[in-house]
């Protein structure tokens, strides 16, 4: 091995080491190290002819560029098509991507850059600064020599999809000339969809064990931080209603207790975590990354607002174009904030107060006690189950951002719920019952998603690691494990319940058969043939 020393224009030294041809390589070929920019036009020819083969792609890239690859590297670039196929990847002349040294830190800086970016005119040197500053804070003065060059900027920009610096907010509260300035723009852009294929996400936070009691409320809220019982929900939808996309819940907790013995694969949902149990500008990255590949084979936009924790790029997207809403017009034009969260909510909280109910009437210890994956269940049902395929569509309607839209609208549908939640309150007869439109807009909800956080936040909600487990000693939390023998048995006790039942429902009983049906002798497993031996030797 043969190593020289050069200087690039930052007066950095690198080390660059030549090593002779390994024997594995293919012989006859030269090797050669290729751009990204050839790189994501062999994506761009295969994505056009995908019936080319890689040896194809090898004669192809050998014409047109005068290079010899081996099969390897077409394979490997093919399997990152979505990286090579973005903007920035396309016209870069990148050969290799230097890593990261300090990974956590520069993912803590990028979460500062996206939460800083519409209240500061960034510039390279306050990024570099940043860095520095964050650099003593999570790594001491142990670290201190590390050099924040320009290069570091450039490659940490490129890292990060960082194209410019500019502002992105403004201040001011909503204001109507705004909305009517935006809206013919807004129209044209949505009207190239059909209203199926445009969707709305937008998070909320829900204090999932808020009772609806003025002092009780106050009591559980006291003396503690403010998102101690809080997660966000990140709910996401089409325009007509038809798709409803998986909820993502972030809470504080790598493990909570309740999980213990718990599939997480099988809650319907996706889980997230931080300790501050807040939406971050990575995790919207994987939200949409995950949005994207679901929306397989489609062209679909996504309607986001102006949230500092959103980036405005998020790079490899192939179904999927993102549209940002105007800042400070959310609250009037986007469709979640016209009443899908608030319906969303309105079900998720009549849930909550019927399972209160009903451990009161089984005299249940603690009935209030609720834990994670008790509120993961009630959001699922609401969501899936509770909000209407209508309430959606009209609330995209309400908004009138496609020039289709009249103003007809239903208000029964938006405040759809109101009326069982106002019934189960009523019956829990709390000494100081809070109004219901009070608990559905609760002082601070909100807060976590909103409000920016400090150095130190930010660096918490990145650092999480998997170790978190929700503290609390309660062991009832933990669900038991059960044998498929004691579900099978508690399935026969609740067909002949409901065998016995007045109404007429033999479709939940066809159900219940087949879940039945699915313990013993589904879930990708044979039944075990019982043996006479076995029968006689039954306890």
């Amino acid at each position: 091995m043969i190593e020289w020393y050069t200087t690039d224009t930052y007066n950095i030294t690198f080390v660059l080491q030549y090593t002779p041809m390994s024997s594995h390589h293919l012989k006859g070929v030269k090797k050669s190290a290729i751009t990204d920019k050839i790189r994501s036009a062999i994506c761009e020819y295969k994505k056009e002819n995908p019936g080319v083969s890689q040896k194809d792609l090898q004669a192809w890239v050998h014409q047109k560029y005068d290079l010899d690859i081996s099969q390897s590297t077409i394979s490997n670039t093919l399997k990152r098509a979505s990286e090579y196929l973005s903007d920035e990847r396309k016209q870069s002349d990148v050969k290799k991507h230097k890593s990261a040294k300090y990974p956590e830190l520069e993912k803590v800086l990028f979460e500062w850059f996206l939460q800083r970016q519409d209240k500061v005119n960034m510039s390279g040197e306050i990024i570099q600064e940043k860095g520095k500053e964050l650099m003593k804070k999570m790594y001491g003065e142990s670290n201190s020599d590390f050099s924040f060059s320009s290069g570091w900027l450039e490659r940490f920009k490129a890292r990060y999809g960082i194209k410019s610096y500019r502002r992105f907010g403004e201040s001011g509260s909503v204001m109507m000339e705004n909305i009517e300035n935006a809206l013919p723009g807004i129209r044209t852009k949505l009207d190239q969809f059909q209203l199926k294929d445009i969707y709305n996400m937008d998070e909320t936070g829900l204090f999932y064990r808020l009772e609806a009691d003025h002092s009780l409320a106050t009591k559980q809220l006291e003396g503690r931080k403010k998102d101690k019982e809080r997660i966000t929900v990140v709910v996401c939808c089409n325009g007509d209603g038809s798709d409803k996309v998986p909820l993502w819940i972030i809470g504080k907790y790598a493990n909570p207790r309740c999980f213990k013995n718990v599939n997480i694969n099988n809650l319907n949902c996706v889980y997230r975590f931080n300790k501050k149990a807040w939406m971050t500008g990575l995790l919207f990255q994987e939200f949409v990354t995950w949005f994207d590949s679901k929306m397989n084979g489609r062209k679909v936009l996504l309607i986001v607002d102006n949230c500092p924790a959103h980036p405005k790029i998020v790079e490899g997207l192939r179904n999927t174009e993102l549209f940002f809403l105007p800042p400070n017009t959310t609250s009037k034009i986007q469709p979640c904030d016209a009443g899908i969260i608030r319906a969303f909510k309105v079900h998720y909280r009549r849930r909550l107060y019927s399972s209160m109910l009903q451990s009161l009437e089984v005299n249940a210890t603690n009935p209030e006690k609720v834990n994670i994956l008790n509120a993961i269940s009630f959001a699922n049902m609401a969501w899936n189950i509770d909000v209407k395929t209508t309430t959606i569509a009209n609330c995209f309607r309400h908004c009138k951002i496609r020039s289709e839209e009249n103003d007809e609208q239903e208000l029964g549908e938006i405040n759809e719920g109101v009326e069982g939640l106002n019934e189960v309150i009523s019956n829990l007869r709390y000494r100081n019952v809070m109004d219901v439109e009070h608990l559905l807009n609760y002082p601070n909800e909100n807060d976590a998603v909103m409000e920016s956080p400090t150095d130190e936040e930010i660096i918490e909600s990145v650092m999480s690691t998997d170790e978190g487990t929700d503290p609390e000693p309660d062991d009832s939390n933990v669900i038991p494990s059960v044998s498929s023998k004691e579900a099978f048995q508690a399935l026969t006790t609740l067909n002949n319940y409901l065998l016995q039942h007045e109404q007429n429902i033999p479709g939940v009983i066809f159900a219940l058969h087949k879940v039945k049906d699915e313990i013993n002798f589904g879930f990708g497993g044979k039944k075990k043939q019982a043996t006479i031996d076995s029968y006689f030797n039954k306890n």
